[in-house]
């Protein structure tokens, strides 16, 4: 049979050169689909014969040179195909170009081709753009950095995967053994040997072998040595004891085998291809943001557009119009948004670091606290992974080895002598004198428990051994022939599964003689471990046969191959029950998770009772009547299937699976609407962990493939730790609203004054250089700092947020009608009272902006007369510039207060954040450093500033508070947001107009309880505030 055609269409489409008709999307997606399914395939258990003529291979001459060259012309090296590599320049660059940084890249841009312009129309350019471009560029590369570390580092998961990979193997071609050939040349009909040392170098069918064992923790996370050799094959191919798997390690004996599948089609191969080729889902959090960044360019450039329209009515020439909406477009950018939100992020994740999570993508924190679904292992998350003995089942009873009289019970029973050493003896735990150094959890936990009643070392000198057949999944037993020094006789020891152990037993042991096993015996037997495994034990049965010395003399030669010794009519003598009990905090954990109406599923490749009953006793399940799904029915499920078994069943339970039906569960619940958390530490996890919204890895028991693949690494393996990151990733959340609140109030004046700066005409109320200050400089401090606000409510007594988004309408209302609007008010109440003090009324700045910033004249006459020159114009701009900069900085203060609730009074929550208090002073120093220091606020543009010029700033601090006290529950409850008059209204009676006529004579009413009746008694015509509706206690945001 020609061996190419018999290859089969998964090869072909594996092929380095692209099959005819499929363009390299379609193939890409093809592959994709390949590798999530289930390994299809006989070749592990059709005859030998049958395999080699498929092949087009010899058993002992191996393929030829020139059929192996052609076949790896045909279909590639064997080796794993690597997915598009892309050097730190492209990975950098694509860091610094997505999401809300290309907001801040067209800011940049469009600020450069500002001062372009401005350059090519004036003499002496203001720099202000140049400067606004390059600290927008500086932003957006500082944040960028930490996006390219984390995505340099993922990129790394294949350079893992090929680590494991050897570079030669001893091949037989043409009759010849060649010990170096490479691995990267072998091919589909190779014939190679494997002895103790060597890493298995593909897929291979055993052909003959003599104690061949493997370490497969390279795949599965399971450093157990397992046994292989030529027998018959299981149906599931990674079930299968005559397959060794590319990349496991041989640690004892010998194999011949036959390459089955190569490179990217191997068990190994798959798994790497899916967890490189897997697309990571874009977290909630990196969603939120790119929905706001569309909705702020959408109002950016409609408000350019706006502006556009109005200057050409309003006859200004187009290049002045273009640079006008260039500047409204760049002042409507957050520039301090994406820091505050990385500096929070960054933060949060030291701090769980003490709480023994660490965050290796930070948005990884705030999706945790969005997680609707986790799929959770059992053993060593759940449970302790420390096995244990907890009934023996002995002549028709089961004993609880915890029981007080369990030692004066057992003590003089013979069964219970025969069962300890078969325990010792059927057993490769390795031990000394009273500890068990090494080996499988059972047989330690068998062995820790014979210990206190008997001395395995002792029992084991007494009986040594002569020849063993190891543990497999397809017999389900182990088998050890040993001398009894005493009696010179041989004695066969075997334990397994009880259903295969059972069926070879013809007695059973009973205290002091043998019974037969008779049917209704055997039937207590079936029960009573149907029994012991509902409650989640896992259940072993020992059996032994004396052998005759007649037949089996001191000289006789056992041979494991062709088994020359029985293997039943055995006597048992018992079963036992072992447990890994689950860790003590995590019934508590899991019972917080679902109350904050998180759902938790477990899957795992534990026997389905003791699944269930894991999954009761841990909380997981209120029933023990739970829908348990086998790996079995799931290979046989549709998606459609599956989707509608995890919608109909709340509480399901998975067993028995395989890593690559972990990804189809983690993907069933995707399409559900789910954000789904998945735990794992096998390299056969990361497919999984890589789809997962968070892929969460064990820090002590997870492979490096693993946590390398995986968001989140639990440093103590315990599920209670996820809880804390939940409770983390809520509180986070809640605290981003604040500090996003906080962010865009300031965004309202700075936005505000170049509009009147444009439609009004007056002079540019706050500078470009002043706009940096507030959202690089004074903001910076209390936004990041009200991260570290303690939940206002239980954040676990709550549902997981669906539609509550982090930037709401509410909080638009909130920012853009109310609170911003009265920032805007103090700053330009700031800005008037400046110019009317030096002279320049209100109403003679409207109209003036032309004349005011040309250079050429110097007879600008005040509102009494006086001539200004254009040197001491712009001086007294840079005092007006100040004083609204101070007055944004001053009520800003205000507006962190009142952002540190969402939920509760400010009276109740208190002022105990110590960092932002800190943050607050900091504020004031720094807006103190940038007015007052000589030569910073030369550069800054700034003017020292006289103590009087602070008052308004207090009177409007204090109708901050005022009115937002007063339409927190009408913002609420949808009301209309405050107009532009009505600030003024609130904000302008308390000063008389004397003010404006020259005279400094200021009132002002300081009591809460005056201002409450002034809102009252002076309030806007067809407005009716009822005080009544006072409240503090509604969510704003």
């Amino acid at each position: 049979m020609n061996s190419r055609s018999s290859s089969g269409s998964i090869s072909e489409l594996f092929r380095p050169n692209k099959p005819k008709g499929l363009k390299s999307r379609e193939l890409s997606c093809t592959r994709l689909n390949i590798l999530k399914k289930e390994i299809e395939t006989n070749t592990h258990v059709i005859p030998l014969s049958t395999l080699y003529e498929q092949l087009g291979t010899d058993p002992v001459r191996g393929l030829t040179r020139s059929k192996a060259k052609e076949l790896l012309e045909y279909y590639g090296p064997n080796a794993l195909t690597p997915t598009t590599q892309y050097g730190w320049p492209v990975v950098l660059l694509k860091s610094l170009c997505t999401g809300f940084s290309i907001l801040i890249w067209m800011g940049a841009l469009m600020s450069f081709i500002a001062y372009i312009i401005e350059a090519s129309t004036k003499a002496n350019p203001n720099k202000d753009n140049l400067y606004l471009g390059c600290v927008l560029i500086g932003v957006d590369v500082t944040c960028g950095l930490f996006s390219f570390y984390q995505n340099y580092k993922s990129s790394k998961i294949m350079n893992t995967f090929k680590s494991m990979i050897p570079t030669y193997a001893a091949c037989i071609r043409d009759g010849d053994l060649d010990e170096a050939t490479p691995v990267r040349d072998l091919v589909k009909g190779d014939i190679v040997k494997i002895k103790a040392g060597d890493v298995v170098p593909a897929d291979i069918r055993i052909i003959d072998s003599v104690g061949f064992k493997v370490d497969n923790s390279s795949l599965t996370g399971e450093s157990v040595a397992v046994s292989r050799g030529n027998g018959e094959g299981a149906p599931n191919i990674l079930e299968s004891q005559n397959v060794a798997f590319f990349s496991t390690l041989c640690v004892e004996g010998w194999a011949l085998g036959v390459v089955l599948c190569c490179g990217d089609l191997t068990a190994m191969g798959r798994v790497a291809g899916l967890a490189t080729r897997l697309k990571p889902v874009p977290s909630p959090l990196s969603r939120e943001l790119n929905r706001f960044m569309r909705y702020m360019s959408a109002w950016a450039l409609g408000l350019g557009l706006f502006i556009a329209i109005a200057s050409i009515a309003l006859g200004y020439p187009f290049m002045q119009t273009t640079i006008f909406v260039i500047g409204i477009i760049v002042a409507n950018i957050p520039e301090g948004l994406q820091p505050t939100v990385t500096a929070s992020l960054t933060l949060t994740a030291q701090n769980m670091i003490k709480k023994n999570c660490l965050v290796k993508n930070l948005e990884a924190i705030e999706a945790l606290g969005a997680c609707t679904t986790i799929c959770s292992d059992k053993t060593g998350t759940l449970t302790q992974n420390k096995m244990s003995v907890h009934h023996i089942w002995m002549w028709n009873k089961i004993y609880s080895v915890q029981a007080p009289g369990f030692l004066s019970t057992v003590q003089n029973n013979k069964a219970f002598e025969g069962l300890k050493v078969c325990g010792a003896l059927c057993s490769n735990a390795t031990v000394k004198a009273g500890v068990v150094i090494s080996g499988d959890a059972s047989e330690t936990a068998i062995l820790n428990f014979l210990f206190k009643y008997a001395d395995p070392v002792s029992i084991r000198k007494s009986f040594p051994k002569i020849v063993e057949i190891p543990f497999n999944s397809v017999n389900k037993y182990q088998v050890s022939v040993h001398l009894d020094k005493k009696s010179s006789q041989f004695i066969v020891v075997m334990k397994g599964a009880p259903e295969c152990i059972i069926d070879r037993c013809d007695f059973i042991a009973s205290n002091g003689y043998n019974i037969r096993l008779s049917p209704e015996i055997r039937e207590e037997a079936v029960k009573a471990t149907e029994s012991l495994a509902n409650t989640g034990e896992r259940i072993m049965a020992f059996a032994e046969l004396i052998l005759s010395p007649k037949e089996y003399p001191s000289t006789f030669e056992f041979n494991i191959e062709e088994i020359n010794f029985p293997l039943d009519h055995l006597r048992l003598l018992g079963i036992i029950g072992l447990m890994d009990p689950p860790r003590e905090e995590v019934m508590t954990a899991i019972k917080r998770v679902r109350d904050a109406g998180v759902r938790v599923m477990m899957v795992t490749g534990d026997h389905p009772a003791t699944a269930r009953a894991i999954a009761v006793e841990v909380g997981i399940a209120t029933s023990p009547k739970c829908h348990v799904v086998t790996g079995d029915e799931l290979r046989s499920m549709s998606p459609d299937v599956l989707y509608w078994t995890l919608d109909k069943h709340y509480e399901i339970v998975f067993a028995r699976t395989s890593p690559t039906q972990k990804l189809q569960i983690v993907e069933a619940c995707q399409r559900l609407g789910a954000i789904v958390a998945v735990t794992g530490d096998g390299v056969n996890d990361a497919p999984a962990l890589r789809r997962a919204d968070i892929g969460i890895s064990m820090g002590i028991s997870g492979s490096q493939v693993s946590k390398q693949t995986a968001d989140i690494i639990l440093m103590d393996d315990n599920f209670a730790t996820i809880v804390t990151g939940i409770e983390e990733g809520r509180k986070i959340f809640d605290n981003l609203k604040k500090s996003m609140c906080y962010i865009l109030i300031s965004n309202v004046p700075e936005i505000l004054p170049v509009l009147m700066f444009i439609l009004a005409s007056i002079p540019l109320p706050l500078g470009v250089m002043t706009i940096l200050c507030v959202d690089l400089g004074t903001d910076m401090w209390p936004a990041v700092a009200l991260s570290y606000e303690r939940v206002e409510t239980d954040v676990m007594a709550r549902a997981p947020r669906t539609s509550d988004p982090i930037v709401s309408a509410s909080m638009l209302r909130l920012v853009y009608g109310h609170l911003g609007l009265i920032e805007f008010a103090a700053g330009m109440y700031a800005y008037y009272v400046v110019m009317a003090e030096h002279g320049f009324y209100p109403a003679d700045l409207f109209g003036i902006r032309q004349r005011w910033d040309n250079e050429f004249i110097s007879d600008i006459r005040d509102s009494f007369g006086q001539e200004w020159t254009y040197a001491e114009r712009k001086e007294l701009e840079r005092a007006c510039q100040a004083a609204y900069f101070v007055a944004i900085v001053v009520t800003q203060i205000m507006n962190c207060i009142i952002c540190k609730t969402r939920y509760n009074s400010l009276f109740h929550v208190g002022i105990k954040n110590r960092v932002l208090n800190i943050g607050l002073v900091f504020e004031l120093i720094l807006a103190c450093v940038i007015c007052y220091v000589p030569g910073i606020n030369d550069f800054f543009r700034t003017y020292p500033l006289r103590l009087r010029w602070y008052v308004p700033r207090n009177i409007c601090n204090r109708d901050v508070i005022n009115i937002f006290f007063i339409s927190k529950k009408r913002i609420c409850q949808g009301a209309h947001c405050l107009s532009f008059g009505d600030i003024m209204y609130f904000t302008l009676p308390k000063v008389h107009r004397s003010y404006f006529s020259g005279r400094m004579n200021i009132s002002f009413n300081i009591k809460l309880a005056t201002n409450i009746r002034l809102l009252n008694g002076i309030r806007p015509p067809g407005h009716s505030w009822d005080l009544s509706t006072l409240e503090l206690t509604n969510t704003w945001i």
